[in-house]
């Protein structure tokens, strides 16, 4: 559970998305149990962490690249790289690229992170907007990979998060840290985001009757 100080209870978000996440755990314990739309969904968590890793190499193309950022262009790189690993693993067989075919409302997910992007960015400065956008983005998919990580833990699939989740909650503590600590500007844009985040739901629900509209 979140401490006060983490920025996810900052944020707001773990408030605000309370009610998403009963409907939620169920839509992924549903999904968990059927090997097609797990890897389908797996394979989504793929594409949106290898577009994290592009939005930091395409935003960081001219400034002067840290330690740090490499470091964390690599993990969310690897992030990518885990997520299609075990989707191909849960599919027994290969999923080449990210396809309408093997990956679940793959239209919807590349709307929900252009939005983001452009929304956040139209925000801040140009210089400020990768640690929002990447603060932003490690906010929800420590929200969601949290219950993830549960609903694997308490399913037949071999699979846990612990490590994952570890270094998306480092990057969290990283992001606030060069956004300023600006707690203001942190509940607006997550709230931004839950909008956002909402879309995408109303899309995943369609891949199960038990998922419920945000």
């Amino acid at each position: 559970m979140a401490s006060s100080t983490s920025p996810l209870t900052i944020s707001g978000m773990s408030a605000n998305n309370a009610r998403h996440e009963a409907p939620v755990h169920d839509f992924l314990s549903d999904i968990v149990r059927k090997p097609a739309q797990h890897a389908r969904f797996m394979n989504m968590l793929s594409m949106l962490e290898h577009m994290g890793s592009r939005k930091i190499m395409v935003s960081q193309m001219n400034r002067t690249l840290t330690e740090d950022v490499l470091k964390h262009l690599a993990e969310e790189a690897r992030h990518a790289y885990f997520f299609k690993r075990q989707a191909e693993r849960i599919a027994k067989k290969s999923l080449d690229g990210y396809t309408e075919e093997n990956t679940m409302e793959r239209v919807s997910a590349l709307m929900y992170f252009g939005r983001l992007d452009a929304g956040i960015s139209a925000q801040v400065s140009d210089e400020d907007a990768y640690p929002w956008v990447s603060l932003i983005i490690e906010l929800r998919a420590c929200w969601l990979y949290e219950i993830y990580n549960d609903v694997l833990s308490k399913s037949d699939v071999k699979l846990s998060l612990k490590s994952l989740l570890a270094e998306e909650d480092m990057h969290l503590a990283e992001m606030f840290g060069m956004c300023g600590h600006d707690t203001a500007k942190l509940k607006a844009l997550s709230a931004y985001e839950t909008g956002l985040f909402g879309r995408l739901w109303n899309k995943l629900c369609i891949a199960s009757p038990l998922a419920k509209a945000a």
